[in-house]
């Protein structure tokens, strides 16, 4: 485990690079010492791990869980220090900037970001862009082998090219399709915005909104552009938040709009969509209610309006949306559709099955796969956690004083990794308030059990030194 600890971290490394590349172009080489030692320490360490370390030829569920946890951690402390350096910000505010930006959150501790270095917004960006895929491919790793339930659900309608026994090839093939899609979400951005369009604004946009992050260029986000630009938005926030089997069979069979609409999480997101934008037309509007519910339930986080004032009705609404979240297998978080779904598909199994005799076999079937008792337990216990974790994460906004539904809304954003704020999450914010988001952007991104695996394992470390006589 941590011989590959410091394969990622050469990883780190050429990532942290990236930035002091573009920097010049962007007139601020200023920037660039921050980055480039910053990606020279990554290296440095990398290599330290790889040499006092053993290469492993595999490493177990438990082990790749605490390195999913650990990757995260570690990456975002590296990603705080050109924040530190160059905005002065705190450390803590620095780490949860970080956090927020590879978890693809989009909850900010920056108050005006039209006023900073260009290059650190990109920086913002591209964090995001690196979380939303990244994650992806580190719980595919996971999910071949977290159980049949969650293999399931993964695999629920996907085509073989996404579930290649060769971790490296399918890799290839998601960074394949989420950078089409990037560079499709670019174009669509810059065209929509003409005559006023900036390739700035379009790359950073299109990055994030892939990533279903939320990091905006705008201090006022996606309020500051016109209607064409927001249906563009739109359409890229749904690609990110759909199942990236549902893009690859688009794409082989030539832009095959069928295969979107046979997916049973896509249509349901859209069906969720549509029913959510009626019921707040009324109070907010038609263009802010599509906007609003879609960067909720796909978890992106782009605003239209201040949600702070809204109604106590439509912020439910909107909690709700954020827990749900968009499919498997997408760039989105939170509980997913496709439990919402399996969700509903036990309350109808568990009254059916009540008018008929105790012997009667009736199977739960869901996208072509037939689900135990014992899987659809674990289905059950997760949303239960994940409610637990969200409210006790409301519990400590609430206690340092802030109002309950605001407190279980900015909870629900973090966790969900949504980023849509009512006006909690600030610098001036208490500290624990802070940590307490933080852990939950984690949480919500690794979807509780590696962080739960690596609480575990630092026990279990800490333990045997007790033991140890030495």
């Amino acid at each position: 485990m941590i011989y590959f600890l410091g394969q990622i971290m050469w990883i780190i490394a050429v990532v942290m690079l990236a930035p002091a590349f573009v920097a010049p172009f962007l007139n601020e080489f200023w920037v660039m010492p921050s980055f480039i030692l910053t990606s020279l320490s990554c290296f440095f360490l990398g290599f330290l791990i790889k040499r006092k370390s053993k290469p492993e030829e595999e490493m177990t569920l438990g082990e790749t869980m605490v390195l999913t946890a650990i990757v995260w951690i570690v990456f975002s402390f590296f990603a705080s220090i050109p924040f530190i350096t160059t905005l002065r910000m705190s450390p803590v505010d620095a780490y949860f900037e970080s956090m927020s930006g590879l978890t693809a959150t989009g909850l900010t501790m920056i108050k005006d970001v039209e006023n900073i270095e260009r290059t650190l917004l990109l920086w913002r960006s591209l964090t995001q862009w690196v979380g939303g895929l990244g994650v992806m491919v580190l719980f595919l790793t996971a999910a071949l082998g977290f159980g049949r339930a969650h293999r399931k659900m993964y695999l629920a309608e996907a085509h073989p090219v996404l579930i290649m026994p060769n971790i490296r090839e399918t890799a290839r093939a998601l960074w394949k399709i989420y950078t089409i899609l990037t560079v499709l979400g670019v174009i669509l951005f810059y065209f929509a915005s003409w005559p006023n369009s900036s390739l700035f604004e379009a790359v950073n946009h299109a990055m994030t909104a892939i990533a279903t992050g939320g990091f905006s260029v705008k201090n006022n986000s996606f309020a500051a552009y016109g209607l064409s630009v927001k249906l563009v938005i739109l359409i890229v926030m749904i690609w990110g938040a759909t199942n990236f089997t549902v893009h690859d069979r688009v794409f082989r069979k030539r832009l095959d709009i069928r295969e979107f609409f046979g997916n049973i999480e896509a249509r349901s997101m859209l069906i969720i969509i549509a029913v959510s934008t009626l019921l707040l037309a009324k109070a907010v509007g038609w263009t802010d209610s599509l906007f609003q519910t879609t960067s909720a339930l796909t978890g992106t986080g782009f605003s239209t309006a201040n949600i702070r004032e809204w109604g106590e009705g439509a912020k439910v609404l909107l909690i709700i949306l954020m827990m749900i979240g968009g499919s498997y297998g997408s760039t989105s978080s939170a509980i997913k559709l496709m439990r919402i779904i399996l969700l509903g598909k036990t309350l109808q199994w568990m009254l059916k099955k009540s008018f008929l005799p105790d012997r009667a076999v009736v199977p739960v079937k869901l996208a072509g796969y037939t689900y135990t008792e014992k899987e659809i337990m674990e289905i059950l216990i997760y949303i239960f956690i994940y409610i637990l974790v969200m409210f006790i994460g409301a519990g400590v906004l609430m206690y340092l004083g802030n109002p309950p539904l605001d407190s279980i809304f900015e909870s629900a954003s973090a966790q969900g990794n949504v980023g849509l704020s009512v006006g909690i999450t600030s610098a001036s914010m208490h500290i624990a308030g802070k940590i307490s988001l933080t852990i939950q952007m984690l949480v919500g991104r690794l979807e509780i059990l590696p962080v739960f695996a690596l609480f575990s394992y630092m026990i279990s470390l800490a333990r045997q030194k007790r033991k140890s006589p030495f």
